[in-house]
C-alpha cells in the first residue's frame, strides 16, 4: 500500500511539476518578449531622435491615465487643426512631433471628456482624463454583436470585471452576486468550487430547466457534470464557469426580456449571460501578472456537548424517556411510585453514569475537530498583451489551488488561454480562442444520508462523544449502541477523486466585401471528459460490509458549433441607420461513457487501480447519445436621427431531441425604444437630464433544457427465468413518445425606463416585466394498465411578474477623491396561471398559487400542563399546538362534500379538528425581493470596494437544528450526540414555551398532523460579500515596472440576519458544508 501510495504520489507531484514548469517557461517568454519590445521601443526613439535633428521639429512626450491613476492605451494625440497625432501605447504612453506652427494637442479617449492642452514650450505633457458621464455612445454587448448603449432596446444588464474582486473564487459567476438586477445567485454548496443556482427573472418552469443559456465568446457552454461517486455517497456540486479563469473575462453582459434572447431562440428562456474574454490591443507587449494567498479560518458553527455534559444529557434523556413510555405525569396519569412498581415490559429506569464517572470524564472525542482543518487558497496568474494594427494577441496561464476546510476536500485548477486577431487586409481578419484547463477535485463525503449514508460532517455531530477515533491497532471504533452510522475519522481513508479536462477552441474569419457589409463564419469545438475514481475502504463501515468498493468513471463531451452571419449597417442622410442581420447556426452535441466497480478485495493496497482483484459481483455500463440542432435567425435594427428606435428578431429553432411533429419551433420579438433625451424640446435641460429613453419589447422564447429527449426508449437486462432456470434477456419500455410533445414557450412583456440626471451622476434603469410559460413539460399519469403509467406531456402555464431598478450615483468627485455607489433592486413573483385538465387540487390549493408554494398548519405554542386543546384531545405536554382555522363542509352523514368541479369545500370556520382543512397557504419558498450594493471610493492611491447582496422575505427551517438541537430521545437510546440547543427542549423539569419536547412529533398523540409552522424562521440576510483595499504603489519605488499594487481582500465577511442557523443561504441540508470567511493578501504587477 505505502509503494502505490508513493506511486500515485509521484504521479500527481509530476502532473503539478509539469504545469508549474510551463507556466514558469510562459514567464521567462513574457519577460523576454518584454525585453524584445522595449529594445524596439527604444530603437524607434533613436529614431525619432534623428528625425528630430534633421527637422529641427519638437519632440513632446508624456503619459495619459485616467483618474485612477490607470494607463488609457490607445488615446489619441492630436495636433489641433490638423490631421497629425499619434495614440498612446499599453502603458498610456505617447511621443510626437510637434513643427513650429502647433501650439495645441488634442487628447481625446472613448467614455472620457476630450482635453486640450496648450504646448506653451513644454517637451513633457501628462494628462489625466475624466470619465464622460454625458456619453451615449459606451458600448454593450448583445446577441451577436454589439449596439450603442442609447441605441439598446432590451434589458440588459453589464457588468465590468475591473469592478469585480476576483482574488478568492474559481468562478466568476461566483463575484457576480448583487451586481445585477434581476440575476439571481444562490450558493448551493460552500466546498472548494461550489455549484450556484443561477436565475434570472424568476423560475416558471417545472421539469425543465430554470437555468439561464451562458455563452463565452460567441460558443453556447454546457456543463461538465461530475460523473456519479460510485458508492452510498455524495460529493457535493460544481460551478458550470469553473473551467475559466476569471482574469481572462473582460466583460458581461446578462440579457433579462424575451427581445434580448428571443434570437437565441429555444435556448434562452431563461436569459442569457454572454461572456467575453479578454482581447490583444494596439501597441507594445504589456505582461501582467498577480498572485493572492487567502487564509480560510474554520469556526465550529456547531455547539456540539463535550463528554461530561452529554454524560449528564444522557441520564436525563433516559429517565425523561422512560418516564414518557410509562406515562408518568405530566406525560400522562401514572404515578412515578406506579412506575416504579410497574414498568412498562418489566423495565426500570437506570442511569447510563454515576456521578464520579461524570465528575471524573474529559472532553472526550472532539470529531467536529478531527475533520475539519483552516482552509487556504493560492493563485498565480501572468497575462501577456499586445500587438499591432493587424496582430493582436492576449495569452494567459492560471494556477488556482484550493484547500477546503473539510479534510480531503480540494480544487486545483490549471487553465491556459489564447486569442489572436489577423487582420490579412482591408477586406478579411481571422483569429481564434483557446481555453484549455485541468480541474482536478478531491471530493469528502457530504450529505445529509441517514445512518451509514451519513456525510462526514453530519456523522461527525452525531457520533458521541465517549468513542475513541481510533484505536492503537489502527480500527476505527464503531458505536456499539448505534452499528449502522460510520465513525466520521474513518471517512477520511475514502478516496475520490474527480478530473475535468476542457478545450474550448473558437475559430472566425470575418470578410468585408463591400462598404457596410460583413460577413462572418465561425467554427468552435468545446470538448473535454470528467473523470472520477473513488475507492470505499474496509476500514469505513460501508466498506467492511462489502470488503472495499472501487469504482470508475469517464465521460466524454464534445460539442461542435458552426454559425455563418451576415450584417449589414446602412446610414441615409445622417438620420436613418439601417442594421440587418440574418444568420445559419449548426450545433452537436455529443456525450458518451462508460463506469465499472467491482467489491470484495482482499487489500486495500489497489484502491481503484485493479477492478479484476476484486472477488465481488462485477459492475459494468456504459452510455452514449447526440442531439443535434439547426437554426435560422435575424434582426432588422432602425434608428432615425438617435430618438426613434425599432428592432425584430426571429429565430427558427429546430432540435433532434422532440418528437417528429414538433421538431421545429419559431421564436419572434418586437422592441421599441424612444430616446426622449435627443428630442429639441430637452436641449432646455441638459444640463439637468443627461439621458432619457422609454423602451417597450415584446418575445417569445422557447425552453428545452430537459435531461431525455422525448422519443420511445428501452432497456435490455436479464428478466425471464429459461426452461433451465438461466437468465434470459429481456427488452423493457422505459419511455414512452408522445408524438404532439413540443417546446415551453415563454411570452414576455417588458417596459423599461432608461435615465440620467446631473451629467450622469444619477443614472439607470428601471424595468417592470410581465412573463408566461406555457405548455409546460411535465410527467402525466396515464392508465394503470398500459406498459408503463406516466408520459412526458405539455400541461398548463405559469406566470412571472416582476419589477427591477438599478441606481448609480457619483457621489463625490474631486480631483484626488472619488465615491460611486450602485444599488440593484429585483422583485418577482411566480405563480400558477392555468393548471392540468384533470388537476384535483387539495382543499387548500387555488389555481393561482406560488410556483414553490408553502403550505402548513398554524402553530400555536407548545402545550403545557392544565392546557385543554378540544382539536387535539390526545396532545400532551411539551408538544406543539396547532391552530383549529378552518374545516370542511361535510353532509348530513359527516363527510366532506365537494362542488361541481369535484373540489372540496371549507366552511371558514373552526370545526373542533385538525384535519387538511386547516392548512393555510404561507406563500413562497422565493424570496419577496433580493438586493445588492456596491461602494467603491477612490482616494489618492487607494481604493476601497465593499459589495453587499441579500435576500428578504424568506423563511426557511433550520435543518441542523430539526436534525440534532430539538430531542434528545437518540442520545438515549443510540448514543449519539446533540447540538447544545437540545439542553433547553421542553421537560417535565423545564417546561420551555419555545423549545418542544424530544416528543414531539409523535403520530400517536398529536395526530400526526406534525409541528405546522413551528420551526420556520425568518431568513432574510444581508451579507458582506466582498470588501477590498488596494494601495498603488508611486513607480519611482519600484523602478522597472509599469505598474503596481497590494491588495487586502475579505469575502464573507459579516451577514446580519434573524435566523439562528449556521447560513440563511447554504443551510439547505443538516450539516452543509461551511460557508467560511475567506482573508486575501495579493500583489498585482505590470510590467
Amino acid at each position: 500500500m505505502k509503494k502505490n501510495m508513493k506511486l500515485l504520489s509521484i504521479e500527481n507531484n509530476r502532473l503539478k511539476l509539469d504545469l508549474k514548469m510551463k507556466l514558469s517557461m510562459f514567464l521567462i517568454l513574457a519577460f523576454l518578449f518584454k525585453v524584445n519590445a522595449n529594445t524596439y521601443s527604444l530603437n524607434s526613439a533613436i529614431s525619432v531622435d534623428i528625425e528630430k535633428a534633421i527637422s529641427q521639429e519638437k519632440i513632446i512626450t508624456g503619459t495619459v491615465t485616467d483618474q485612477a491613476g490607470v494607463p488609457l492605451p490607445g488615446t489619441t494625440v492630436l495636433i489641433k487643426g490638423t490631421n497629425t497625432g499619434t495614440s498612446t501605447d499599453f502603458d498610456g504612453k505617447y511621443s510626437i512631433s510637434i513643427p513650429d506652427a502647433g501650439t495645441t494637442l488634442v487628447f481625446s479617449y472613448v467614455g472620457f471628456v476630450t482635453q486640450e492642452i496648450l504646448i506653451n514650450g513644454q517637451s513633457t505633457i501628462n494628462v489625466t482624463l475624466s470619465e464622460d458621464s454625458t456619453s451615449l455612445d459606451e458600448i454593450v454587448l448583445v446577441a451577436y454583436g454589439t449596439q450603442r448603449k442609447k441605441d439598446v432596446t432590451g434589458a440588459i444588464s453589464t457588468v465590468e470585471t475591473n469592478e469585480l474582486v476576483l482574488s478568492s473564487s474559481p468562478s466568476i459567476v461566483d463575484v457576480l452576486r448583487g451586481k445585477a438586477a434581476g440575476l439571481q445567485i444562490s450558493q448551493n454548496s460552500a466546498q472548494p468550487g461550489g455549484g450556484l443556482d443561477i436565475q434570472i427573472r424568476g423560475a416558471g418552469s417545472l421539469l425543465a430547466s430554470n437555468e439561464p443559456l451562458v455563452i463565452v465568446d460567441g460558443f453556447p457552454i454546457t456543463n461538465f457534470d461530475d460523473s456519479p461517486s460510485g458508492n452510498r455517497y455524495n460529493s457535493g456540486t460544481q460551478s458550470i464557469l469553473n473551467s475559466f479563469n476569471p482574469n481572462d473575462i473582460e466583460n458581461i453582459s446578462v440579457l433579462k426580456d424575451a427581445s434580448s434572447t428571443a434570437i437565441y431562440g429555444a435556448r434562452a428562456a431563461n436569459g442569457v449571460i454572454l461572456i467575453t474574454t479578454k482581447k490583444g490591443r494596439d501597441g507594445k507587449v504589456q505582461v501582467e501578472y498577480n498572485s493572492s494567498f487567502s487564509h480560510q479560518p474554520y469556526n465550529n458553527p456547531f455547539d456540539t456537548l463535550e463528554l461530561s455534559e452529554w454524560m449528564e444529557l444522557r441520564n436525563d434523556a433516559a429517565r425523561d424517556l422512560w418516564e414518557f413510555n410509562n406515562r408518568i405525569a405530566p406525560y400522562g396519569n401514572v404515578t412515578l411510585e406506579e412506575a416504579i412498581d410497574n414498568p412498562v415490559n418489566g423495565i426500570p429506569f437506570s442511569r447510563f453514569y454515576s456521578d464520579d464517572q461524570i465528575n471524573s470524564a474529559g472532553k472526550g472525542t472532539d470529531w467536529v475537530d478531527l475533520v475539519t482543518r483552516d482552509g487556504s487558497i493560492q493563485q498565480h496568474n501572468i497575462s501577456l498583451r499586445g500587438g499591432t494594427e493587424k496582430t493582436k494577441y492576449y495569452i494567459s496561464g492560471n494556477l488556482y489551488e484550493q484547500e477546503g476546510v473539510i479534510k480531503n476536500s480540494s480544487l486545483d485548477r490549471a487553465s491556459f488561454r489564447a486569442n489572436f486577431d489577423q487582420k490579412i487586409n482591408d477586406y478579411v481578419t481571422v483569429g481564434f480562442n483557446l481555453t484549455k484547463s485541468r480541474i482536478n477535485n478531491g471530493n469528502s463525503p457530504i450529505g445529509e444520508g441517514i445512518f451509514e449514508n451519513s456525510g462526514i460532517i453530519l456523522s461527525s455531530l452525531k457520533y458521541g462523544p465517549h468513542i475513541e477515533a481510533i484505536t492503537d491497532t489502527g480500527e476505527y471504533p464503531i458505536n456499539p449502541a448505534n452499528a449502522l452510522e460510520p465513525n466520521p475519522f474513518s471517512l477520511l481513508t475514502i478516496t475520490d477523486e474527480g478530473r475535468t479536462d476542457r478545450t474550448l477552441t473558437n475559430f472566425f474569419a470575418e470578410i468585408k466585401p463591400l462598404p457596410g457589409l460583413l460577413a462572418r463564419i465561425q467554427f468552435g469545438i468545446d470538448e473535454g471528459s470528467v473523470g472520477r475514481n473513488t475507492y470505499l475502504p474496509r476500514t469505513t463501515l460501508a466498506g467492511a460490509q462489502v470488503s472495499g468498493q472501487a469504482s470508475k468513471s469517464e465521460q466524454k463531451k464534445n460539442d461542435q458549433l458552426f454559425e455563418a452571419t451576415l450584417n449589414y449597417t446602412k446610414v441615409l442622410n445622417e438620420a436613418h441607420n439601417f442594421n440587418v442581420l440574418v444568420g445559419y447556426s449548426r450545433q452537436k452535441f455529443r456525450n458518451e461513457g462508460f463506469s465499472a466497480g467491482n467489491t470484495g478485495f482482499d487489500t486495500d493496497a489497489f484502491l481503484f487501480n485493479n477492478l479484476f482483484a476484486g472477488a465481488g459481483t462485477r459492475t459494468l455500463s456504459s452510455f452514449k447519445n447526440e442531439e443535434n440542432w439547426a437554426s435560422y435567425f435575424g434582426r432588422i435594427s432602425y434608428t432615425y436621427k438617435d430618438r426613434y428606435i425599432f428592432q425584430s428578431t426571429f429565430r427558427r429553432d429546430g432540435s433532434s431531441k422532440f418528437a417528429d411533429n414538433n421538431k421545429f419551433a419559431f421564436f419572434p420579438s418586437v422592441a421599441l425604444g424612444w430616446n426622449i433625451s435627443e428630442e429639441p424640446f430637452m436641449e432646455s435641460l441638459s444640463d439637468k437630464v443627461s439621458a432619457l429613453k422609454l423602451r417597450v419589447s415584446y418575445g417569445e422564447t422557447g425552453n428545452s433544457q430537459f435531461p431525455n429527449n422525448f422519443s420511445a426508449a428501452f432497456e435490455f437486462f436479464p428478466g425471464y427465468l429459461g426452461p433451465d432456470e438461466s437468465l434470459l434477456t429481456g427488452v423493457f419500455p422505459t419511455r414512452l413518445e408522445n408524438p404532439d410533445l413540443k417546446w415551453e414557450t415563454t411570452q414576455e412583456l417588458n417596459f423599461g425606463l432608461d435615465f440620467g440626471f446631473l451629467d450622469n451622476k444619477i443614472s439607470g434603469s428601471v424595468e417592470v416585466f410581465d412573463k408566461t410559460v406555457k405548455d409546460l413539460l411535465f410527467v402525466r399519469q396515464i392508465n394503470s394498465y398500459n406498459p408503463l403509467t406516466s408520459v412526458f406531456a405539455n400541461v398548463g402555464s405559469t406566470q412571472s411578474k416582476g419589477v427591477e431598478v438599478t441606481l448609480n450615483t457619483v457621489n463625490i468627485q474631486k480631483e484626488d477623491f472619488k465615491w460611486q455607489t450602485s444599488i440593484v433592486f429585483s422583485k418577482y413573483d411566480d405563480r400558477w396561471k392555468e393548471r392540468e385538465p384533470d388537476w384535483k387540487p387539495s382543499v387548500f390549493e387555488s389555481v393561482d398559487d406560488p410556483i414553490r408554494a408553502q403550505f402548513s398548519y398554524l402553530s400555536d405554542g407548545i402545550m403545557q400542563e392544565g392546557d385543554i386543546v378540544d382539536a387535539q384531545p390526545n396532545l400532551i405536554p411539551g408538544q406543539i399546538k396547532l391552530k383549529d382555522v378552518n374545516g370542511f363542509v361535510r353532509d348530513t352523514a359527516g363527510n366532506p362534500v365537494t362542488d361541481e368541479n369535484g373540489v372540496f369545500q371549507r366552511t371558514g370556520e373552526a370545526d373542533g379538528i385538525i384535519d387538511a382543512a386547516d392548512t393555510v397557504l404561507l406563500g413562497s419558498s422565493d424570496p419577496d425581493f433580493i438586493a445588492g450594493f456596491t461602494s467603491i471610493i477612490d482616494y489618492k492611491n487607494f481604493s476601497l470596494t465593499m459589495q453587499f447582496n441579500g435576500m428578504f422575505g424568506r423563511q426557511i427551517v433550520d435543518p441542523t437544528d430539526l436534525a440534532l438541537g430539538v430531542s434528545a430521545e437518540a442520545v438515549a437510546t443510540n448514543g449519539q450526540n446533540v447540538l447544545s440547543n437540545a439542553l433547553n427542549r421542553w421537560t417535565p423539569d423545564n417546561r420551555s414555551t419555545t423549545r418542544p419536547s424530544s416528543y414531539y412529533g409523535y403520530s400517536v398523540t398529536n395526530g400526526a398532523a406534525g409541528p405546522g409552522d413551528f420551526f420556520l424562521q425568518d431568513a432574510w440576510f444581508v451579507r458582506l460579500q466582498n470588501v477590498s483595499l488596494s494601495y498603488r504603489i508611486p513607480q519611482k519605488i519600484f523602478g522597472v515596472m509599469n505598474a503596481a499594487s497590494i491588495r487586502l481582500d475579505a469575502q464573507n465577511l459579516f451577514v446580519i440576519t434573524p435566523y439562528n442557523g449556521v447560513d440563511p443561504e447554504t443551510d439547505s441540508y443538516s450539516a452543509a458544508y461551511p460557508n467560511v470567511r475567506t482573508f486575501t493578501l495579493g500583489l498585482d504587477l505590470k510590467f
